[in-house]
């Protein structure tokens, strides 16, 4: 009679709004795990950027200095033109190459900032991934400014310091190898295998597609069909 029809109705309504709180349900579960993977990834990219801009305060020193090396001295009139000339390209490539270090690293900072930001889906780890690509080329002209004015130290001291140029040039040439050194010694000390590097990405395995995996912090919100197993 008209009761069963009632129930009948309540029953579907009943089941309608069980659909739509399950529904909701995972929208939020998805949305939390996709911002704690959103998290991870930010957490890496201000370790680059910090990276980036230690090196970009460090560069704006080493310009400095091979500035003021090649506008305060003064060579004297005898000495020979090779030797000066050396000087001034050794000082003119430290001041170059640091300010190409002090510009590109300021440049990454900042867009890649915006990029992560105010960019697309997925853009998070754009930024992370642009940002490391560049870190050792970045680096090794860094150190290659660096050397370039430890040379032009040593030829600064053969220019003006006459009797006292070679203990001054050893001086010079002990600090770079010292330094040469050490870094290597700590660079192996704290190398990671490749395979054993721990980046921010949290990846999971699709069950429709043969392993293939799927970054969470670029994950689509559509409940119905993200059905994922963690590895």
């Amino acid at each position: 009679g008209s009761a069963t029809v009632v129930q009948v109705h309540q029953g579907r309504r009943c089941r309608g709004r069980c659909r739509g709180m399950l529904q909701a349900d995972k929208q939020v579960l998805l949305a939390g795990v996709k911002r704690n993977a959103l998290e991870l990834r930010q957490k890496e990219l201000d370790f680059n950027v910090e990276r980036f801009t230690n090196l970009a305060t460090q560069a704006s020193v080493i310009a400095g200095f091979s500035f003021e090396s090649l506008v305060e001295l003064e060579v004297p009139e005898d000495t020979h033109w090779l030797l000066s000339s050396t000087y001034f390209v050794f000082g003119s490539a430290a001041m170059a190459m640091s300010l190409y270090c002090l510009v590109v690293s300021s440049f990454a900072c900042v867009f890649g900032h915006r990029l992560a930001l105010q960019g697309p889906h997925g853009s998070l780890e754009k930024a992370v991934t642009i940002m490391v690509s560049h870190r050792l080329h970045i680096f090794a002209v860094a150190g290659a400014s660096l050397l370039c004015l430890v040379l032009a130290a040593v030829l600064m001291a053969w220019i003006k310091m006459g009797p006292a140029a070679g203990v001054v040039s050893a001086i010079f040439l002990a600090f770079g190898g010292a330094v040469s050194y050490r870094m290597h010694l700590l660079l192996g000390l704290f190398q990671i295998p490749e395979s054993q590097v721990v980046t921010g990405a949290v990846q999971v395995n699709s069950p429709n597609e043969s392993g293939a995996a799927i970054d969470l912090s670029r994950l689509n919100l559509r409940p119905r069909r993200a059905r994922f197993l963690f590895s």
